[in-house]
C-alpha cells in the first residue's frame, strides 16, 4: 500500500510541475504578444506627422464619415447589419513623442442595451495610451484584422487590442459578453474615406 501512495504522490508532483510549466508558457506568449515587435517599431517610427485639429463629436451614425475622414488611419467600427446601435463618437488629439496623435472613440450598444467601446489610436506604437489596471487573461484574444489580439481584464471589463502598421485598435466590453467576443470581432471592420469621395 505504501508503494501505491508513493506512486500517486509522484504522479501528482509531476502533474503539478507540468501544469506550472504550461501556465508559464502561456504567460510568456501573452507578454510577447502584448509588446510590439522590433519590425513594428521601425515602421511606426517613420509615421507621417499630423497637424493638430479640433475635436470632432458626433451623435449620428451618418456623421461617421466626417470623423473617419479626419482620422490619419483606418477607423474600427461595426459593419452595417451587425445588430449594434450607434450611440456617439469623439475624435481628439493627444500629445505623443514627436508630435500629435489622435484617438477616435466610438460608443455602441448591443440590442439589449449593453455598452461597447471601440477605439482607434494613432500612432500604432502608442500602447502607453491604453488605460492602466488591466491584467493579462489566460484566454488568448481572437484574430483581429489579420493579427493575434491580446485579451486583458480588469474587474468586470474585458479589453481586446491589436495593432496594425497604421494604428492600435481596442474593443472594451463587459465580462458578461465574454462568450460573444469571437462573433463581435467578426463584425468589426476598418473604414477609410478617400479624399475623392
Amino acid at each position: 500500500m505504501s508503494g501505491g501512495k508513493k506512486v500517486w504522490k509522484l504522479a501528482a508532483k509531476i502533474l503539478g510541475a507540468l501544469f506550472a510549466f504550461v501556465l508559464l508558457v502561456l504567460t510568456a506568449v501573452s507578454l510577447i504578444l502584448a509588446k510590439p515587435q522590433p519590425a513594428q517599431k521601425e515602421q511606426s517610427s517613420v509615421r507621417q506627422p499630423i497637424a493638430a485639429s479640433p475635436a470632432i463629436e458626433i451623435q449620428s451614425e451618418q456623421d461617421l464619415v466626417r470623423l473617419i475622414s479626419a482620422f490619419p488611419a483606418p477607423v474600427m467600427s461595426f459593419m452595417s447589419g451587425s445588430g449594434m446601435t450607434f450611440v456617439s463618437a469623439v475624435s481628439s488629439d493627444i500629445t505623443v513623442a514627436g508630435g500629435f496623435g489622435r484617438i477616435a472613440t466610438l460608443y455602441w450598444q448591443t440590442a439589449d442595451g449593453i455598452p461597447l467601446i471601440l477605439q482607434s489610436i494613432y500612432p500604432s506604437d502608442a500602447l502607453s495610451l491604453l488605460e492602466s489596471g488591466y491584467h493579462f487573461s489566460a484566454v488568448l484574444g481572437p484574430t483581429l484584422f489579420g493579427s493575434q489580439s491580446v485579451r486583458m481584464e480588469k474587474g468586470d471589463s474585458i479589453r481586446i487590442h491589436t495593432t496594425t502598421d497604421q494604428a492600435l485598435y481596442v474593443l472594451i466590453l463587459p465580462r458578461s459578453l465574454s462568450s460573444g467576443i469571437p462573433s463581435l470581432c467578426r463584425s468589426l471592420q476598418l473604414f477609410t474615406v478617400h479624399s475623392d469621395e
